[in-house]
């Protein structure tokens, strides 16, 4: 077991909702990286080896939250990975990753707490 925070890449474009949600984390305990989209996300998982778990939406400029979370399976095989979208109510069948949780927006910074704390039990 790691000690110290556990890390979130959180990846979502809209400024205000990424704000929010990196301020409500942290204070939720996490050590939230922020990304606005796939390439950005990518860019980081190379270079941080300590991230735990990836938080993405999935309406995202260029790389969609789908194709993201499958090119950071292939670079972290075991990346624990959540959705979110505002736009969708349920992941995408046959488009998300097998098991991966999905989180219809709006909802809360509690509620993300909860839903990430369960994907790293």
């Amino acid at each position: 077991m790691q000690s110290g925070p556990q890390t979130l890449l959180l990846v979502e474009d809209d400024p205000l909702v990424r704000m929010t949600l990196v301020e409500g984390l942290t204070d939720a305990g996490f050590l939230v990286l922020e990304a606005e989209d796939a390439e950005a996300a990518l860019g980081l998982l190379a270079r941080r080896p300590d991230i735990d778990v990836l938080l993405t939406d999935i309406n995202l400029p260029g790389a969609d939250g789908f194709d993201l979370s499958h090119a950071a399976r292939q670079l972290r095989p075991t990346l624990p990975v959540l959705y979110a979208s505002g736009r969708f109510r349920a992941a995408e069948p046959g488009r998300g990753l097998p098991g991966a949780p999905f989180l219809a927006k709006p909802f809360t910074v509690a509620r993300a707490a909860e839903a990430i704390g369960e994907l790293l039990r």
